[in-house]
Formats: structure tokens, sequence, C-alpha cells
């Protein structure tokens, strides 16, 4: 008897459920669907029910919306709107929208064109999440931040235009974005997020601006057909395997504000072959260059040996590699652990300046004597 009681209960409770999923809307209006907001002016867009797929084709979402004699502004576009909406092929968003919510066009795999207007503050996290038929992103100045995910999985994606207007690219942003070859990151961000550009193995360049402080962890793990990468001086953090498994990038800048290389940073970049370690660094993690099979030549600038982690050169060639460090610390590196492994140890030769050398090319020529001459005998 209670058994039964209790499955009626529960079959009463499913039906309820199924029955307030399956109407997610306050009204629809022209085949758009949506919901009152709280201030009582204005709609999300929203979905049809928990079968999702409720739209199709080329979408135009009005800045207005009349229902039951009341006009509506239409602010924002709601959490899973066209989640899954795989024959929707492109949409049209209005100036009056300000928010793309979580997951709003996630898996639209048709999707190939989305005109975001300047009204747009924030794109949500996974908000265009594997439309992998999306080939060009443009965003506007008005958005601040890139959510975590929010082009994940775009493969089709081949080129992307941040504006300066944003502060951070979030965690996963172009995850697997495949067929981006190419990213400007502008002067605005500061921090590039964990996994923001993982497994982009399309991208062969990219430009980090002096405004980012941080790279995150696996930040550009998989990029394998990136060359090569200038880190700012304003980086003072490297996450691990930021670089892993970069496996065509040939030449790194690790500027003076870095202090610690991570665990698995440069882990299997092959094509690496010279590498400048600043004096800044006081240490460097587990594996940070393992497998970096063609790394012949290695500065490091610290006078002070830094500390290493286990394995960080292995399965480099140490045996006929060189290292280069300052001339006071050549012993202290060949007592080292791990430094000591280095085949040659030499010390870093500066530049001498030779008086007269104007151009720097280490020779004095007629053309530099003759201008000297002639300050001199202007009395200057």
């Amino acid at each position: 008897m209670k058994k039964s009681l209790l499955q009626r209960l529960f079959t009463t409770l499913l039906l309820l459920a199924v029955t307030i999923l399956t109407w997610a809307y306050d009204f629809e209006v022209d085949g758009i669907y949506y919901n009152k907001n709280s201030d009582g002016t204005s709609v999300t867009v929203t979905y049809k029910s928990t079968s999702y797929k409720s739209y199709s084709g080329s979408v135009t979402i009005p800045s207005q919306v009349t229902y039951s004699g009341k006009t509506y502004s239409v602010t924002s576009i709601g959490s899973d709107a066209f989640y899954w909406c795989r024959s929707l092929t492109s949409v049209t968003i209005p100036n009056s929208v300000t928010r793309i919510e979580g997951n709003a066009f996630s898996d639209c795999s048709g999707l190939t064109s989305v005109t975001i207007p300047n009204s747009v503050t924030s794109i949500g996290y996974a908000a265009f999440y594997d439309c992998s038929g999306l080939t060009s992103v443009t965003i506007p100045n008005s958005v601040t931040s890139i959510g975590g995910s929010a082009f994940s999985g775009c493969s089709g994606l081949t080129s992307v235009t941040i504006p300066n207007s944003v502060t951070s690219i979030g965690d996963y942003a172009f995850r697997g974005c495949s067929g981006l070859t190419s990213v400007t990151i502008p002067n605005s961000v500061t921090s590039i997020g964990y996994q923001a550009f993982y497994n982009c193995s399309g991208l062969t360049s990219v430009t980090i601006p002096n405004s980012v402080t941080s790279i995150g962890n696996y930040a550009f793990y998989g990029c394998s057909v990136l060359t090569s990468v200038t880190i700012p001086n304003s980086v003072t953090s490297i996450g691990s395997s930021a670089f892993y498994n970069c496996s065509g990038l040939t030449s790194v800048t690790i500027p003076n504000s870095v202090t610690n290389i991570g665990n698995y940073v440069f882990y299997d970049c092959s094509a690496l072959t010279s590498v400048t370690i600043p004096n800044s660094v006081t240490s460097i993690g587990d594996r940070a260059f393992y497998n970096c099979t063609r790394l012949t030549s290695v500065t490091c600038q610290a006078k002070n040996v830094p500390t290493t982690g286990d394995w960080c050169f292995s399965h480099v060639p140490q045996s006929t590699a060189t290292l280069y460090v300052p001339e006071e610390s050549v012993n202290a590196y060949k007592s080292a652990n791990q430094w000591k492994d280095f085949g040659t140890i030499l010390p870093i030769v500066e530049p001498v300046s030779i008086q007269g050398d104007a151009n720097g090319n280490g020779e004095v020529e007629i053309g530099e004597v003759t201008t000297i001459m002639t300050i001199m005998a202007n009395g200057e």
C-alpha cells in the first residue's frame, strides 16, 4: 500500500515536472519564444521546450515585441535559447540586446553567420560552444569579457577579432578552434585563461600585448604549428603546460619579469633549437623542456643557479648541447644537478664596444670617422 502511494506520488511529481519543463516560455510571437524579465518591461529570448531544436534557418530577433497589448524590449538571449538548433544557419541580434547568456547557441553546428551588435557587453559561458560551421566572428567594442568555453569547439572558425574593450579571455574560450590561424590579443587583456587556445592546431601566430600579466595553464597546449612566441615583460607567471606539445615552436623569448618556469611548460616542443632564460628566473619545474629533442643552445643569464624539477631536460641532447651562463657562475653550473649534464658550458660573452663604432657592427668605418670629425669641428 505504501509502495503504491509512493509510486503515485512520484508519477504525479514527474508529470508536473515534465509539464513545467516543456513549457519553458511565457509567450511566443512570430515563431520566437520569450520569458518576461523581473522588471516587467523587457524579455529574454528562450526556447520552446526541453526538446530544444526550437529554431531553424535564418532568424532575425526584433528589438521590441508586443504581446497581449503590451510592448516589451528584447534585452537578452537566454541560457540554452538556441541550444542544439543544428539547422539554424544565421542569426541577427538587435541593438537592444546587452547580454548573451551561457550555452545560448551551443551546438548549433549549421550556424555560419552571427551579427553581434555594439550593445552586447558580455558573451556568456559556452555561448557558441561547438558551432563548428561558424567561420568568422567580430566581437564588438562593447564586450568586456569573453566567457569560458565561449567559442570552444568552433573548428571552422578561421578568424576572430577581439576588441580593446575585452579585459579577460576566459578558460577554454577558443579551445579546439583548429581552423584558427592567427590571433591578435588587444592591449586591454590582462589574463589568458586555462586552456584558452588549447589544441588550436592551425594557429601559426600569436601576438601577446604588454598588458598581459599571466598565461594560464595549458593556454596554448597542442598549438602544433605555432612557430614563435614573444612573451612581454608584463608577464610574471607562465602556467603549467602553457606551450606543451607546440611541436612547431622554434624560438621563444622569456622576459625578465618571469621568476618561475612551471611544470611541462615547453614539454615536447621538438622544434625548439635555442632558448634564453633571463636572470630573474629562480626555478624551473618538472619536465619543463622534456623531449625538446633539437634544443642545442641554452643561455641562462641567472648568476644563482635556478633550481630544477624532475627530468627538466630529459630527452634533450645535453651531451652535444651548449649551455651559456654568467662567467662567474660557470663552476657552479658545472656542479649543479641537471645543469652539469650539458656537454659544453661556456661563459656568456658580452659584446665589446669599440670606440668610434657608431653603428655597432664591430668595425670603425670611413663614414663613421667622417661623422665624428664633423662633430668635433663643430665643437660638439
